[in-house]
């Protein structure tokens, strides 16, 4: 793979990622967090299967445990982390939302019976001390202890929604994604529906702020997220692809101040590269 092009690939990736939590907490002004991203699903989930017939000249459904498994976890990932952000900021969503890989180690000791290496065990301990750091230093700044606990265990289903993924990896990987988005977005109109009634819809604004960043989170940081996903990990593997996506967290951070002009405060930026050095060693 050129240089050239696997820096194209990462810097999409890198972006769209980033991106995203701001098209999220921004289009959550307009809407109900479940209609939100059940609407986000469902245009992401066609997107992608355009893609996936376009590139591999063939498309199918997935009907198997593992994939409602798998879409139910994203359903819950996808909630919980949209709930959060109506209470914490981008970059602090990022922070708490990228301890996945450190709850993925234990998950997929229980659930696939993966043995992990003492280098996995030391990085997911460095990396707990180093969100111990950043939470605390963050909620004494006035961060929301309710939406960093629904970040965090919005965290814990993104593992189990990787593991799951990896439990189909013999299906074309567009092809598991478009179906875990089309499937997902069902899941999450009941959701919406048992928990909000019909106002999960009828109450969004289609004003063009609300458009725009729904647009934003479905296309950029959905359909064209997944796509280059993909395009990285088939180019390179998923073991060279996985370190360069702890650059996500760091830049929302500096899209934080950029755009919101929150500024990181010394202790949260030393439990942040404690976090990094921590996930980096537990994913290696």
């Amino acid at each position: 793979m050129r240089k050239s092009l696997f820096i194209g690939y990462l810097l999409i990736y890198v972006f769209s990622a980033s991106l995203n939590y701001f098209f999220v907490k921004f289009g959550l002004r307009y809407s109900t967090p479940l209609g939100y991203m059940a609407i986000r699903y469902a245009i992401a989930g066609a997107l992608l299967a355009i893609a996936a017939a376009l590139i591999s000249g063939k498309y199918y459904v997935i009907l198997n445990k593992d994939l409602a498994l798998l879409s139910l976890f994203s359903s819950l990932s996808t909630a919980l982390w949209a709930y959060g952000l109506l209470y914490i900021d981008p970059g602090s969503s990022a922070i708490f939302g990228y301890t996945m890989p450190l709850f993925a180690i234990p998950l997929s000791i229980v659930l696939i019976h993966e043995q992990p290496r003492t280098l996995n065990v030391i990085g997911a301990t460095i990396g707990f001390v180093g969100v111990i750091i950043y939470g605390v230093s963050s909620i004494m700044r006035g961060v929301s202890l309710i939406g960093a606990l629904l970040t965090v265990i919005n965290a814990i289903f993104w593992a189990l929604y990787s593991i799951y993924f990896k439990k189909l990896g013999n299906n074309n990987g567009l092809i598991v994604v478009s179906n875990m988005f089309i499937v997902g977005s069902l899941i999450l109109a009941v959701m919406g529906l048992l928990i909000d009634g019909p106002q999960s819809f009828t109450s969004i604004k289609w004003v063009p702020g609300f458009i725009g960043n729904l647009l934003g989170t479905s296309v950029v940081g959905g359909a064209v997220l997944f796509l280059v996903w993909y395009l990285l990990v088939n180019s390179i593997g998923v073991a060279n692809s996985t370190p360069y996506i702890f650059t996500v967290p760091a830049l929302t951070l500096v899209l934080n101040y950029l755009i919101m002009g929150i500024q990181p405060t010394i202790p949260e930026i030393i439990g942040s590269v404690i976090m990094f050095i921590g996930i980096y060693l537990a994913s290696a």
